[in-house]
């Protein structure tokens, strides 16, 4: 069987995409601080690095100057894509902000990196910086053998819900801290085949200007059908996902290998 092997240790993540890989929470975040203005309001409606932008919230006596505070951007519910069960809140990681000064009115915070644009109504929350993760290990192809007893999930989302996903982009998984997964751990992605399906036994022209004459035993047939109607495979293999973020129930993973386009939906197992 054919392995593809890492012979050095494979750098998965930088801390500017960890920055903005983003995240799945049970719970909404309190709208306890948020972005009440930006700096030069009336000409511009949004901040990126270097400029200004005011808060306001009851969080506000908490905060001291040079604190780093991370905004986020609530986007919407998480749902399985099978049983259509919610599972969580997604919220995109927008940037951070550095605490310049507080007054009982509100704050004012430079913005010191962004993911994008900063608006107005986006939520302030504490940072906590997020480590780089390696992986040093075998990657999957399309000979690979599932194991049989792994921890197996979906990919339920792509980062900024990109529906059809390969190497190099973010993507969250069913499983998290509560099941046991860690940074580094890696899920093979696999599609099942579909059921049999008996027109494709047949193609246009099949049969045309032979130097035979075709079968025509009906019953040969119909016990070819009833045998790959049975029929079992192996799941396709379509490459492998590392977490580099896990959640209580929902991880954050990076695509590192990818055979062929996944989407969500797609089941992943532990290995």
């Amino acid at each position: 069987m054919l392995t593809l092997l890492l012979l050095f240790a494979l750098k998965v993540t930088t801390p500017g995409e960890m920055a903005c890989v983003g995240s799945v929470r049970n719970m909404t975040a309190p709208l306890d601080l948020y972005i009440a203005g930006v700096e030069q309001e009336g000409m511009l409606a949004f901040a990126t690095q270097g400029h200004i932008v005011y808060l306001n919230g009851p969080r506000i006596s908490g905060l001291k100057p040079g604190m780093v505070q991370r905004v986020i951007r609530p986007e919407g519910k998480v749902h399985d894509p099978a049983t259509r069960t919610k599972l969580g809140f997604y919220y995109r990681d927008i940037g951070t902000v550095q605490i310049e000064t507080v007054t009982q009115e509100g704050a004012v915070a430079r913005v010191i990196s962004s993911c994008q644009a900063m608006l107005k109504g986006d939520l302030v929350v504490p940072d906590a910086p997020k480590q780089s993760v390696e992986y040093n290990g075998n990657l999957s192809n399309d000979l690979t053998v599932l194991p049989s007893n792994g921890l197996a999930s979906t990919i339920l989302l792509g980062k900024d819900d990109l529906r059809e996903l390969a190497a190099g982009q973010f993507c969250f998984i069913g499983l998290g801290v509560n099941d046991g997964i860690k940074p580094g751990d890696r899920f093979i992605v696999f599609r099942p085949y579909p059921g049999f399906n008996s027109q494709d036994m047949t193609s246009n022209g099949e049969g045309v200007n032979s130097s035979y004459s075709r079968m025509s035993n009906r019953a040969y047939r119909s016990k070819v059908n009833e045998l790959l109607h049975k029929r079992t495979l192996a799941p396709q293999i379509l490459g492998d996902i590392i977490v580099v973020e896990p959640g209580d129930g929902i991880s954050a993973g990076k695509i590192v290998n990818s055979l062929f386009v996944m989407h969500p939906g797609d089941f992943v197992v532990k290995k």
